[in-house]
């Protein structure tokens, strides 16, 4: 098969697709900072682009996870100060909240997908998921072409929904992005771990990681210990680290650091709650741990993150009393 056949526009849909439903051609992001706040489409929290534009895009970070696959030319992602060169049919997933850059080339077009998880985090099973959308993901042809194929179709058929007029429209893209998340979660149990070598047994060890990740979820703000984790499992502390870094690319003190400072992100959302408190509440036992926690992760302060929401949050109020 030529993957060619499965990205490249006819005429009619770069012409459909150069305009975005709501009228508005072009992106520019409110940023404040290096925090990047979206212009979504009115009543959703998502944004899709056929994007042919050659404008740099300084390192920056957002609250949603973005998808990035580039149909004509290559293009340059900088992750983490790294640059990473997407071919053309690439598929490369941002994770939320991380740092990244653009650098497209003179000439090209690509899709551009941001949307919030929100909708997928009451979805039994996709804090496995969630844990692997915590790093990039790189999909190509050439390393896997039946879950390049099958993801890339997807992504067409998001495309293809995104721009239709019909009252299920939000409703048929969720639901490509539960097959595409899907793919991917199946894709790690089968090929992550290659010493697993039946599937009955591959399946027990990620529902029993899925088992401590879930408690991790409703737990994060307790003293969680590495024992703890280990013992939900039913592994060794050894095994059980090796393991959760094979799954999850990311150690289990890691994995928690970045939980708590998500929820964090949402408390910080309220005005007169203090940061004191915020940082008790989201599992940190000091103040300097949990504000060097954050710098680390987000590249700002709780204080400057709160005062570059509250300017962001205003801007999307002025923006919806406008239209």
């Amino acid at each position: 098969m030529n993957p060619r056949e499965l990205y490249t526009l006819t005429a009619e849909e770069k012409e459909k697709y150069e305009m975005q439903p709501d009228m508005i051609p072009d992106y520019e992001p409110f940023l404040e900072g290096n925090m990047e706040f979206a212009k979504y489409i009115k009543g959703s929290t998502m944004r899709f682009w056929y994007n042919t534009q050659t404008r740099v895009h300084r390192p920056h970070w957002h609250t949603a996870l973005e998808i990035i696959m580039p149909l004509e030319n290559n293009f340059t992602v900088v992750y983490q100060g790294q640059d990473i060169v997407l071919d053309e049919g690439d598929i490369y997933i941002i994770p939320a909240g991380t740092i990244h850059g653009i650098t497209p080339p003179a000439t090209g077009s690509r899709f551009v997908f941001i949307f919030e998880l929100d909708f997928f985090s009451q979805i039994t099973g996709f804090n496995f998921v969630l844990s692997l959308l915590s790093q990039p993901i790189h999909i190509t042809y050439d390393k896997d072409p039946e879950l390049y194929a099958a993801e890339a179709r997807l992504m067409m058929e998001i495309a293809n929904h995104y721009w239709s007029a019909g009252i299920s429209r939000e409703m048929n893209i969720y639901a490509c992005l539960i097959q595409f998340f899907s793919k991917i979660g199946e894709h790690a149990m089968n090929n992550t771990a290659p010493d697993m070598n039946t599937s009955t047994k591959t399946s027990s060890l990620v529902n029993r990681l899925s088992m401590v990740l879930d408690y991790i979820d409703e737990h994060y703000s307790e003293n969680i210990t590495l024992e703890e984790a280990a013992a939900i499992a039913c592994f060794s502390k050894f095994y059980f680290t090796r393991l959760f870094k094979q799954y999850t690319n990311q150690t289990f003190y890691d994995y928690l650091s970045a939980k708590r400072i998500k929820a964090a992100e949402q408390m910080l959302i309220i005005p007169n709650l203090p940061i004191t408190e915020i940082s008790l509440k989201s599992g940190f036992t000091s103040l300097s741990s949990f504000n060097r926690t954050f710098k680390r992760l987000k590249d700002c302060s709780p204080s400057e993150y709160r005062a570059l929401y509250t300017v962001g949050s205003q801007e999307k109020v002025e923006e919806t009393l406008d239209l």
